[in-house]
């Protein structure tokens, strides 16, 4: 979306903050809607049912904690780019200007500063389960730029796509909800990423999951467990998720082409 520009000005739009995910992640605005109608959106939802925000107030805690969630992410995607795909087999080249050791200290402070700004602003630096989140990110990250078998990077990818839907709200969840959040994050969002995953990396072959219905299907199948889910941790969340995503999913279906 952004790679068509010239390499000068785009080395400079990469030093701000989930403007390197843009340019190199996604390809067409479908890639940015699907970002933001399955994590987004769900997570300024649970922001406003688990937290003491109104809606407006949620957003922008979300938007905050989104920011600081793809400061660091970016750091390990740009590892990943520079370092790690280039020695892989079929490894993408996703970098498309040439750099140095000023860019990447640039690329690495800036994004440091925002997260370290925005978590003082926002006062989540001093809590240690916003740490300790920031802390599993890194080492997930870690693991999935330095073990070279392809198939043993599943465990990393799942803990990433579980940090990714997790982390934005993290900071604003009560503490007696957060393995309410990683419950709503494993079956809403990682289940569905991690087959992804697997099936376009080939490390699981699953051509129906090209079928339109085939979201819909899933997350239907998935309600039990989500209902059982709700009646445990008392929270009705659970079963505004799930219609959400039913809906999501149906309309999918319905205007997806064959």
């Amino acid at each position: 979306m952004l790679s068509s520009l010239n390499s000068d000005r785009l080395k400079l739009l990469m030093l701000v903050p989930f403007l390197y995910t843009m340019a190199t992640r996604f390809t067409t605005a479908r890639d940015f809607t699907y970002l933001v109608v399955s994590s987004w959106l769900p997570g300024i939802w649970i922001l406003f049912r688990l937290g003491d925000h109104g809606l407006g107030e949620s957003a922008l805690y979300f938007a905050a904690g989104y920011l600081c969630f793809v400061s660091v992410y970016e750091i390990g995607y740009f590892v990943n780019d520079a370092w790690d795909a280039p020695k892989t087999e079929g490894g993408r080249a996703r970098i498309r200007f040439a750099f140095g050791r000023a860019f990447v200290i640039s690329f690495v402070v800036v994004r440091i500063g925002v997260w370290a700004g925005l978590g003082s602003l926002f006062g989540w630096i001093g809590d240690m389960v916003w740490l300790a989140a920031f802390a599993a990110l890194v080492a997930a990250f870690t693991e999935h730029n330095l073990i070279r078998p392809a198939a043993f990077r599943s465990a990393s990818f799942f803990q990433l796509a579980c940090l990714r839907f997790s982390i934005p709200v993290i900071g604003e969840t009560p503490a007696d909800k957060l393995l309410l959040l990683l419950f709503t994050s494993i079956v809403f969002y990682t289940y569905f990423r991690f087959l992804a995953y697997l099936d376009g990396n080939d490390h699981l072959a699953m051509p129906d999951r090209r079928r339109r219905e085939f979201g819909v299907v899933q997350i239907a199948m998935l309600a039990p467990f989500i209902a059982f889910g709700a009646y445990v941790s008392g929270e009705i969340l659970l079963l505004e998720l799930l219609g959400y995503f039913v809906t999501l999913y149906g309309i999918y279906a319905l205007i997806a082409r064959r």
